[in-house]
């Protein structure tokens, strides 16, 4: 069966979608609509008529598509000159064409649409599927002899018997599925009349909803409740044991005064007071204990010696320079009357060869000697050694200190014990007296 019509560029229709209903359908509208261009389409189709005017004007090709009851697709293009089929079959994705099969429509295309023409003698044959507008349904019109020879033709007559048969069967089916729509519209007003007591029933689901709704605070209240429950009865056995308690207590005597403990806590704050400082020096002492010990100074008198002598060789030495620089414009001896003056430069010369003799054995003297060097501020190194040797000091007294404290704390420690050895047991709760416990270990160990 046709199940749609798809028309392109074909006569009138520039793009149509027809889709067909069970049974019968019924195309209406006015004249020159295109209701007989779907005929002559169906027409085209099914015989591959001859080229006529069938492309719509403007376009390069007309198609007609049929798409059948068990999903394949049919398709007739038509050109000016040629034509051809193609196929899609379901589960595929590319059409299968049908090209260059003559003038008749090829078998695999009949068999497809169903169409087919009813073959006479004589070579003729008789369309019993589309008829023309203007004449009436077919046989009507033929002449007797025509209408013999179809009715004699024995497959024809099978095909019509099989139509026949196909449509008692559809009414059949239509039937079965009328009573059966029928019984499911008596069950589907019985179920109505049942719910007939619908507000009913809502009004109890609201009244349930209200319940639930209390019975889910009280399951989150019970939890609560048990817990206080409990708990009562621990403070009940709490109360139980205090009693038997207070019971055994009542026979005790008053507890004894106390030892004033004011000081003992301000002799075991100094303690610990001392102690940090005691361990401050030692970290002070320890870091100071990684110094060299300051490097000797140089012999400051010998080389003032040094220096002093060697200036009074050089400011010989310049002496004797300007002395000959003096003789040296001397060329000529003096005069025999001037005896006493000759012999005092001689002994001057002589004086002076002595002294420059001196002064050549020092320079030989000092001339290994390096020059002095600098000398360093030892003003800050001076400082630091002062507060080294104050700090050694502070540490030395911190230390007897420490050492009185310690025996303080041994001789306190010591009367606590006896103190405690005294007493016995605690007034209060009974238990042993433990010296360790009540001082405290950690102040022993720090």
């Amino acid at each position: 069966m046709i199940k749609k019509i798809l028309l392109k560029n074909f006569l009138a229709h520039a793009e149509t979608e027809i889709e067909l209903g069970p049974g019968m359908t019924v195309l209406t509208g006015p004249n020159n609509s295109g209701k007989s261009s779907v005929v002559e389409a169906l027409r085209c189709i099914a015989t591959n008529p001859l080229p006529k005017h069938f492309i719509r004007h403007g376009a390069k090709q007309a198609r007609v598509e049929l798409e059948m009851d068990d999903g394949v697709r049919v398709a007739w293009i038509r050109k000016k000159a040629t034509a051809w089929y193609e196929v899609l079959r379901p589960g595929e994705e590319e059409w299968e064409v049908y090209a260059k099969f003559g003038r008749n429509t090829p078998e695999d295309i009949l068999n497809i649409l169903r169409l087919n023409l009813v073959p006479l003698e004589g070579g003729k044959s008789l369309d019993v599927h589309i008829g023309n507008q203007r004449n009436p349904i077919f046989l009507l019109d033929q002449p007797s002899s025509v209408a013999a020879q179809f009715f004699a033709s024995s497959s024809e007559a099978s095909h019509l018997l099989a139509m026949q048969t196909e449509l008692k069967n559809r009414v059949r089916a239509a039937k079965r599925e009328k009573k059966f729509q029928q019984q499911k519209l008596d069950e589907i007003r019985t179920e109505l009349d049942e719910l007939q007591n619908l507000p009913d029933v809502n009004l109890e689901l609201e009244v349930a909803r209200e319940l639930k709704g209390q019975m889910d605070v009280l399951d989150k209240e019970i939890p609560v409740v048990e817990g206080i429950l409990q708990r009562k009865g621990e403070l009940e056995n709490y109360k139980a044991s205090l009693g038997a308690r207070e019971k055994e207590l009542a026979e005790l005597q008053e507890a004894p005064e106390l030892f004033s403990s004011a000081p003992l806590e301000r002799a075991v704050s100094g303690m610990q007071s001392l102690r940090s400082q005691g361990q401050n020096l030692k970290a002070k002492s320890e870091s100071l204990g990684g110094l060299q010990a300051p490097p000797e100074l140089f012999p400051e008198q010998q080389l003032e010696s040094y220096l002093a002598r060697h200036n009074q060789l050089y400011f010989a030495e310049k002496k004797q320079n300007d002395r000959r620089k003096i003789l040296e414009p001397l060329t000529s001896p003096p005069q025999l009357e001037d005896i006493s003056a000759l012999s005092t430069t001689i002994s001057n010369v002589s004086r002076n060869h002595v002294v420059r003799e001196r002064i050549l054995s020092r320079a030989a003297i000092l001339e290994p000697l390096n020059e002095p060097p600098e000398l360093h501020d030892l003003s800050g190194l001076m400082q630091v050694m002062n507060n080294l040797s104050a700090s050694r000091k502070a540490q030395t007294d911190a230390q007897a200190r420490l050492t009185e404290l310690e025996q303080s704390e041994a001789e306190f420690d010591q009367r606590i014990e006896t103190r405690l050895t005294e007493i016995g047991n605690c007034p209060l709760c009974g238990g042993d007296l433990d010296a360790q416990k009540l001082i405290g270990e950690e102040s022993h160990e720090s």
